[in-house]
C-alpha cells in the first residue's frame, strides 16, 4: 500500500524590473479537507496597475511595488499563499517552500509566464477515487493477529510478483477516506468426531465444559438412584458455571467467526 504524502513545492522567484511582473502568474493546487482538489492561480499586481488573468480556478492576488527585489517578491507570494487553508509556507531569500495542508495527489504547480522556477519536491500521493471499480471482483482481506491485510488480484500481465495479474498482492493505491469491509458468515456444522468446531479458538476448551454439563444432566435424569442423580446434577452445575464464565470472559471473541455484518474503519490518516 502506498504511503500518503503531502505535496511539497519549491518556488524560486525573480525580481521585478520596470513592472516586468505585471499581471504575470503561475498555477498551484491544494487538497481540501473534503479530499477534492482546489486549483489556484497566483498573479502579480505591480503598483495596483495589474489585471486579473481570470482563468479557471481561484485567483490569489500578490501586491508588490515596481522594481521589488526577488526576496521581496518571494515574501509577498509566500504571505498570500499562507492565507489559504490549503497551504503552509516558508521563505528563504527568494525561495518559497509550499506544503499542502492535506495529503493527496494534486496537479503539480507550474509557472505560466512569471519567470519563476517551480519544482515539485515531494509529489502528493493518495486519490479519492478508487482504481477498483468493482472491488468484490479483485479484492480480498484477512486478519493476522491484530493486523488487517487488504490484497488484490488486479494487475498487469507482468512477471513481477507485485504486479502480475491474478496473483494476490498488496492493493495498488493509497487509502485516504478509509474503507468499509462487510463480513457475513455462518459456522460450519460439526458432522464428525474429527471436525474442528467453527468457533473462536478461545472457546474450544470451554466447549468441553458445555458438553459435560449436558451429559451430566442427561445422566441425572436417567438415574433411578436419587443420590447418583444429585451427584450428577452437582457436576453438571460445576461445568455449566465454567461455561458461563468463559462466555462472559470471551464475549467478543464468540462473534469472530459467526453471523452479522462487520465493519472496520481505519483511523484518520490526515
Amino acid at each position: 500500500m502506498a504511503v500518503l504524502a503531502q505535496e511539497v513545492t519549491k518556488i524560486i522567484c525573480v525580481a521585478d524590473s520596470s513592472s516586468s511582473l505585471q499581471s504575470k502568474y503561475f498555477t498551484i493546487s491544494g487538497m481540501g479537507t473534503d479530499f477534492e482538489q482546489n486549483d489556484y492561480y497566483v498573479w502579480i499586481d505591480v503598483g495596483s496597475g495589474g489585471t486579473d488573468p481570470d482563468i479557471s480556478g481561484t485567483g490569489i492576488e500578490v501586491d508588490i511595488a515596481e522594481d521589488a527585489s526577488n526576496s521581496t517578491v518571494a515574501t509577498a507570494v509566500s504571505t498570500a499563499l499562507a492565507l489559504k487553508a490549503d497551504f503552509s509556507t516558508s521563505v528563504s531569500t527568494a525561495t518559497i517552500t509550499v506544503t499542502n495542508a492535506v495529503r493527496g495527489s494534486v496537479t503539480d504547480a507550474a509557472n505560466v509566464n512569471a519567470g519563476f522556477t517551480i519544482t515539485t519536491e515531494t509529489a502528493g500521493t493518495g486519490t479519492k477515487n478508487s482504481n477498483h471499480t468493482h472491488p468484490e471482483d479483485d479484492m480480498g482481506w484477512f486478519i493476522q493477529g491484530n493486523h488487517l491485510a487488504v490484497v488484490t488480484t488486479k494487475g498487469s500481465t507482468s512477471t513481477s510478483v507485485h504486479s502480475k495479474l491474478g496473483d494476490w498482492k498488496g492493493i495498488d493505491e493509497s487509502v485516504i477516506e478509509g474503507f468499509l469491509i462487510h463480513y457475513m458468515a455462518e459456522p460450519n456444522a460439526v458432522s464428525a468426531i474429527t471436525d474442528t468446531p467453527d468457533i473462536d479458538n478461545a472457546f474450544h476448551t470451554c466447549l468441553i465444559d458445555y458438553v459435560k454439563h449436558r451429559l451430566y444432566q442427561d445422566k441425572a435424569g436417567k438415574s433411578a438412584d436419587p443420590n447418583i442423580a444429585m451427584s450428577n446434577m452437582s457436576l453438571a452445575g460445576l461445568h455449566e458455571a465454567k461455561w458461563n464464565e468463559a462466555v462472559k470472559k470471551h464475549g467478543m471473541q464468540k462473534r469472530d467467526k459467526i453471523g452479522g455484518s462487520r465493519s472496520i474503519i481505519p483511523p484518520n490518516f490526515r
